[in-house]
């Protein structure tokens, strides 16, 4: 099972759990005699600590953290001695009396209540609180630290205030009121469904309609998600005619371009956010033939304003496809000419196309016959002729 259907199943039987500290305290109040309440409220309370623990395993499981050895122990033979105490002792814990036709209790022995019972309680509470302020402090996206912050918030609201009411207040005789503990945690259970429900279930998904976006987008568009790989893209003919773009869903982009520094960088501060947009020439790999583009790549935010994807929308560069064809040019001797026409000297073509730097002028000599001209002057006159810019 997946952490994503783990965590569902679990708050699921954290609601279920809760309901049934509910319906607990309900019974408290239908049945008609004291021993009987001081039965069912052991049972809560022993329902109620497997609620909690359970919502410290919930929050584990969300945050992708665990707890050491000592801690597990401490919690299991704490937990062990309060539910030992709740069904041997129970009755001696409360004194359970009857105001305004409502069971109220009163707690007795407050060694346990306060020596083991609360200092439970606030281990679990403590531990839950701390993993998720390490997660939130580690997350990468702002709607996992608002997740975060929500439910962190909801535990505090829920714990602290039933903390005082339904505990030091009577220990102080200031009031003793029904139980309504259960209602207190229903404020974190609440505050947990409304995190997981804004921040995660609703979150902006981009495949979810980007097939209807990029049907209506003439360029070819790819879109790929933070690791670089194409998640959707359209079929344009119009757009890399040799190129059946429906076949780069799965594939990494590096995979369906030549390998060019310039763009490798691009792509690393777009992905590190030092960016957010860059146009570049992108030569796709084609067959039988390459086909050459001037791409817009941009990134892509959700409304939380995290970053998550990349869109490429591309257009082949038809001054490149003309002037290929109008000379009969290789595509060797294309990336030469681009090369030439941007600044580079032979020697750093040659570095750059790993050929030699002789070979590098073979190519320059025949792409001169072919363009009858002489020199590096007159190709610059030429391309710009054809609108082809330097990369």
């Amino acid at each position: 099972m997946d952490r994503s259907s783990l965590r569902n199943r679990l708050f699921f039987i954290n609601s279920m759990l809760l309901n049934a500290v509910i319906a607990l305290t309900i019974l408290i109040q239908l049945v008609p005699d004291a021993d009987t309440v001081k039965f069912i409220q052991s049972m809560y309370n022993i329902v109620l600590i497997t609620f909690l623990l359970e919502s410290l395993y919930f929050n584990l499981v969300f945050t992708g953290r665990s707890i050491n050895t000592l801690l597990k122990t401490l919690l299991a033979g704490a937990t062990f001695a309060v539910f030992l105490f709740f069904i041997f002792a129970g009755s001696d814990l409360f004194i359970i009396t009857k105001q305004n036709s409502l069971w109220v209790y009163e707690l007795v022995n407050h060694v346990f209540w306060f020596m083991l019972y609360s200092p439970l309680l606030v281990l679990i509470v403590y531990l839950m609180l701390h993993a998720l302020y390490r997660y939130s402090k580690s997350a990468k996206t702002n709607k996992e630290r608002s997740q975060a912050r929500v439910t962190m918030t909801a535990i505090l609201i829920s714990c602290s205030i039933g903390f005082v009411i339904l505990m030091l207040m009577p220990l102080f005789n200031i009031f003793r009121i029904p139980l309504l503990t259960p209602y207190f945690f229903a404020v974190y259970l609440y505050g947990v469904f409304f995190a997981m429900v804004k921040y995660r279930f609703m979150s902006f998904s981009i495949k979810d309609i980007s097939r209807e976006i990029l049907s209506q987008i003439h360029e070819t568009v790819l879109i790929l998600n933070t690791e670089q790989v194409v998640i959707e893209s359209n079929s344009n003919p119009n757009e890399l005619q040799t190129i059946d773009t429906s076949q780069f869903a799965g594939l990494k982009f590096r995979d369906i371009t030549l390998p060019d520094e310039s763009v490798s960088l691009m792509f690393n501060s777009l992905v590190a956010g030092e960016i957010s947009s860059f146009r570049e020439r992108i030569i796709y790999i084609g067959n039988p033939e390459n086909i050459i583009t001037d791409s817009s790549v941009s990134a892509v935010y959700d409304r939380f304003g995290d970053f998550s994807a990349i869109l490429v929308v591309s257009r082949e560069s038809r001054g490149i496809s003309r002037f290929r064809k109008y000379y009969k040019l290789t595509e060797r001797e294309i990336e030469i000419v681009l090369l030439t026409i941007s600044g580079l000297s032979n020697i750093e073509i040659s570095r750059q196309l790993s050929i030699t730097k002789r070979t590098v002028e073979t190519h320059q000599n025949n792409i001169y016959n072919k363009m009858g001209i002489n020199n590096k002057i007159e190709l610059l006159n030429v391309t710009s002729d054809f609108d082809i810019k330097a990369i």
